[in-house]
């Protein structure tokens, strides 16, 4: 039995790839072209064309495929990139769901975000019944997001579960998502934190938590994997201890850092590179958002390691491919 996954090239997506194929099963990743796969290990595992927003492509993709991890999707905070998350999300979600469906598969595997679930009051924690509330802010990875989640879990034709994950710290984290934070304290920023908290797991974590959804989930059910619940304070504390240099220790209030943002949104037009810091990711850490994996830890098997795990392995592997300055 093939598994189809897409966003094989990401830093998700591949490991969950990697996992699978190392458990003896046959892998078949969706590429867009096949001189360029990131950081995906190819070896024993099927590499095809195709794109999650050409149908055609996908179709051909999954025949013969009776499981789909959909891991592809845009991450941005910027209002520009809103059509192509609209695009690939959303409405490449619908295409992986009509495609799996076309092939008779029995079940796809959503990677959701913990953008689709609701930011909380203070001091509160939530879990995957906590609803969804970012919509007065127009976020397009919130928006799309939960948009692709409403689908899996709605869909009547195959199985649909979803997983969603925090932040997610490990290796082969090119695009600097969740490592950033270590990459920020090593060059003596960032000048103040956000007031807010958040939600973080290990990648090895995340990946198995993965495998046991696409096993043992629940159809139409969605799963937090995440571990670790800190404010950014004690976030960045723990940053700084792997990194071995002080932790910023002053908060600044949302509106401070929605102005810093505003600036190095400008910087951004100049340099072409999506800055560490926009107006809509000040929103974003200002807020709640804490998460209980108490669902995962007892109908997946779910087992997060410390906090220090997928910082250290996250930093080692920045290290190691020439990511440190």
């Amino acid at each position: 039995m093939s598994i189809l996954v897409t966003g094989g090239t990401g830093q998700l997506g591949s490991a969950v790839a990697r996992a699978l194929a190392d458990e003896g099963r046959q892998v078949r990743c969706v590429v867009r072209d096949k001189d360029r796969l990131g950081v995906l290990d190819p070896t024993g595992i099927e590499v095809v064309l195709g794109d999650v927003t050409d149908l055609g492509s996908l179709r051909t993709a999954a025949k013969g495929c009776k499981q789909v991890v959909h891991a592809a999707g845009i991450v941005s905070y910027l209002s520009k990139n809103k059509a192509r998350q609209e695009a690939v999300n959303h409405q490449g979600t619908r295409n992986v769901l009509d495609a799996a469906a076309f092939a008779d598969a029995d079940r796809v595997l959503l990677t959701s975000s913990i953008a689709a679930l609701g930011y909380l009051p203070e001091g509160e924690i939530g879990d995957e019944e906590t609803p969804w509330n970012w919509g007065p802010y127009k976020l397009g990875y919130f928006d799309t997001k939960y948009a692709a989640e409403r689908l899996v879990l709605g869909d009547t034709r195959l199985e649909g579960v979803a997983v969603n994950p925090g932040i997610t710290l490990g290796h082969s984290d090119v695009n600097h998502n969740g490592g950033r934070i270590l990459l920020q304290v090593h060059n003596g920023g960032p000048l103040g934190l956000p007031t807010g908290a958040t939600t973080v797991a290990s990648l090895d974590d995340v990946v198995q938590g993965h495998l046991a959804a696409l096993d043992r989930g629940v159809s139409g059910e969605r799963y937090v994997l995440g571990g670790h619940t800190p404010s950014w304070a004690e976030l960045f504390q723990a940053a700084a201890e792997v990194v071995g240099k002080p932790a910023p220790s002053r908060m600044i209030p949302k509106w401070v850092l929605k102005l810093a943002g505003g600036a190095a949104l400008l910087k951004g037009q100049f340099t072409g590179q999506e800055p560490p810091l926009t107006p809509a990711l000040a929103e974003v850490t200002a807020k709640n958002r804490r998460y209980s994996s108490a669902k995962a830890i007892r109908e997946l098997g779910y087992a997060p390691k410390p906090l220090a795990h997928g910082l250290e392995q996250c930093w080692r592997w920045y290290k190691d491919n020439g990511h440190v300055r």
